[in-house]
C-alpha cells in the first residue's frame, strides 16, 4: 500500500445519488476530487456521512472500481467498512484494498451489542478470514452514538496487541474532547483523528493526527488552514458556528443541501430513505448561518 502518512483532514465524503438512487460515480468523482484540490489529504467514502450504512457491498464496490477505471487517485482513498455481517465486511474490505485504497475504517459490528471481547474477536475474524487477500492498514471506528460500541482505552489496546501493525489508526466521533486527548496520549503510534472540527485543535496539540468528518464536504479550505494553523481562533469559531448550523438541520442532509445550492445542481441534495432532504425553509436557515459565518463557496 501507499507509504503516505496519514494525518490532516481526511472528508468523510457525501455520496452523490441518481434518480434512481443509485451512486453517482460521476459527480462522486469530481466531488472526491474537488475535496483534494481544496486541501484535504485524503477522502473517506461511504462513511455515515456518505450514507455508507445504507448501501450495499455491491454497489460501494462497483463505485470504487468505477472510480478507480475513471483516473482517480485511490492510493488517497479510506473508504468506510459500515456492516456488522462479517461476510460483506471481509468482502468490502478486500474489494477496498484491490481498488487501491490507502486504508480502510472499519466500523464496529452494530445491532446485537455485546462485551469488549465480541467486539475484539470480530476483528479477530474479520482479519483472519481476509489476511491471505490482503495486508491493508485498518482504522478503528468510534461513533458509539451510531453503533453502541465505545472504543475504550482497554477495547484499543486489546486489539493493538492481537493485530499490531495492522492498526494503523482509530476515528474517535464522540465528540469529546478528552476522549480524543486520551486516545492520542494512550496510543501514541496510532493515527488518532477527531470527527469534530472544534476538538481539532487541542488534538493536534495533544499529538493527534487531524481530522475525518464530513464538514470539509463545504469547508475544506478552512479546516486545511486550521490544521496548518491551529491558533486561527477566527476560523475555529466560523466552524463552530457553522457546525452547530449543521447539526440543528439534520447533518448530512445539511451538507448535502448546502452543496446543491452552492454548486447549482440539485442532484446533490439527495439523500437515501429513511432519511429526507433539507426542505427549502430548512435549506434557507442552514445558508442564512452560513452567511453569518463569513462563508463565500467561492474563496
Amino acid at each position: 500500500m501507499s507509504a503516505a502518512p496519514l494525518e490532516g483532514v481526511i472528508a468523510a465524503s457525501i455520496t452523490p445519488l441518481a434518480e434512481d438512487l443509485s451512486i453517482d460515480v460521476n459527480r462522486l468523482a469530481r466531488h472526491t476530487q474537488r475535496l483534494l484540490d481544496n486541501g484535504c489529504s485524503f477522502v473517506s467514502t461511504f462513511g455515515t456521512t456518505g450514507e455508507g450504512a445504507s448501501l450495499s457491498t455491491i454497489e460501494k464496490l462497483d463505485a470504487l472500481r468505477s472510480l478507480s477505471a475513471a483516473g482517480a487517485d485511490m492510493s488517497r482513498q479510506v473508504p468506510g467498512v459500515m456492516t456488522p455481517t462479517l461476510d460483506d465486511a471481509a468482502t468490502m474490505l478486500v474489494g477496498i484494498a484491490n481498488a487501491g485504497c490507502r486504508a480502510a475504517l472499519v466500523l464496529p459490528p452494530f445491532y446485537y451489542g455485546t462485551s469488549e471481547a465480541g467486539v475484539a474477536g470480530w476483528y479477530d475474524a474479520l482479519i483472519e478470514r481476509t489476511e491471505s487477500a490482503t495486508q491493508i492498514d485498518l482504522l478503528l471506528y468510534n461513533i458509539p452514538q451510531m453503533s453502541r460500541i465505545r472504543f475504550t482505552r482497554e477495547l484499543v489496546e486489546t486489539i493493538v496487541k492481537r493485530h499490531g501493525s495492522r492498526i494503523v489508526g482509530i476515528k474517535d466521533s464522540t465528540g469529546d474532547v478528552q476522549n480524543g486527548v486520551m486516545l492520542a496520549k494512550s496510543f501514541p503510534d496510532l493515527a488518532v483523528f477527531t470527527g469534530d472540527d472544534r476538538v481539532l485543535p487541542t488534538l493536534l496539540a495533544s499529538g493527534g493526527a487531524g481530522m475525518i468528518g464530513g464538514m470539509p464536504n463545504v469547508f475544506a479550505r478552512d479546516l486545511r488552514r486550521l490544521y496548518d494553523d491551529r491558533t486561527n481562533a477566527e476560523i475555529l469559531a466560523k466552524q463552530t458556528e457553522r457546525i452547530l448550523a449543521v447539526d440543528r438541520h439534520g447533518s448530512l442532509v445539511a451538507l448535502k443541501a448546502a452543496l446543491a445550492t452552492y454548486l447549482g445542481d440539485e442532484n446533490y441534495a439527495r439523500v437515501l430513505p429513511p432519511l429526507k432532504a433539507l426542505d427549502e425553509v430548512g435549506r434557507g436557515k442552514l445558508l442564512e448561518s452560513f452567511a453569518k459565518s463569513g462563508f463565500d463557496a467561492a474563496a
